[in-house]
């Protein structure tokens, strides 16, 4: 309605018709580009995850551990994930692995701090009577650390998905040749509005996706234990 309202020159802002029907006619072109941009946020997202809960449970329950290592993971947070990329892309090189690490980095801290926080918030008495049952260290983290934790840990998943889908986007314009970032950053070199308009619009798709599934599984997950 703005767009047709003010007049807006299609060299600004292209019409939401003209961007559908620029993808539409390069269905194929979007759709590679697409699988290539999950492929980058579903390596370093599962990176990420399988890296930070480990982390967390050793750091909630070990507090020297906690003491020894938490300043140098926040200062890793704190350090921008672009001022690293070059030095990625000299190791590795332009493609997957450079976006997939930078991924990896910006769903790290999210899930470890929540994960810590779940741990620790979970009360010091249901341990007790474990342990007075007989319990080991396994059957507790099954039974208690895990299902207490939860909450935390599908939350933190629903942030780190939409900082995941950002951070492969933007890490495609400087250390990838494909993927939707690479597409955007083509446009801006063509200067086509409608590519890039495209793009975002298929980001913002993505996200939005990204974030009704993470919902679906919290449902689902949170309805397992509480049942």
């Amino acid at each position: 309605m703005a767009v047709r309202a003010l007049q807006i020159p299609d060299y600004i802002l292209p019409s939401p018709e003209q961007v559908v029907g620029w993808i539409a006619s390069r269905f194929s072109y979007f759709l590679a580009a697409t699988a290539s941009t999950l492929k980058v946020i579903a390596l370093g997202f599962f990176a990420g995850v399988a890296t930070a809960i480990p982390a967390g449970f050793a750091l909630a329950k070990l507090r020297w551990l906690e003491r020894l290592f938490y300043p140098f993971l926040v200062f890793l947070q704190t350090m921008p994930l672009i001022a690293i990329t070059p030095v990625l892309i000299i190791w590795f090189g332009f493609g997957l692995a450079p976006t997939s690490i930078l991924v990896g980095f910006s769903v790290f801290f999210p899930v470890l701090v929540n994960t810590v926080t779940g741990v620790r918030n979970i009360p010091a008495r249901l341990y007790f009577v474990t342990q007075s049952m007989g319990a080991t260290v396994m059957q507790n983290s099954r039974y208690i650390n895990w299902p207490m934790a939860l909450p935390y840990l599908l939350s933190a998943f629903r942030i780190s998905l939409a900082l995941a889908t950002t951070t492969a986007v933007v890490s495609e314009f400087i250390a990838a040749n494909e993927g939707l970032g690479f597409l955007a950053l083509r446009g801006v070199r063509n200067k086509d509005p409608v590519q890039v308009i495209a793009v975002v619009l298929i980001c913002a798709v993505i996200g939005v996706a990204l974030n009704a599934l993470s919902l679906l599984l919290e449902r689902r997950m949170m309805r397992r234990y509480r049942g």
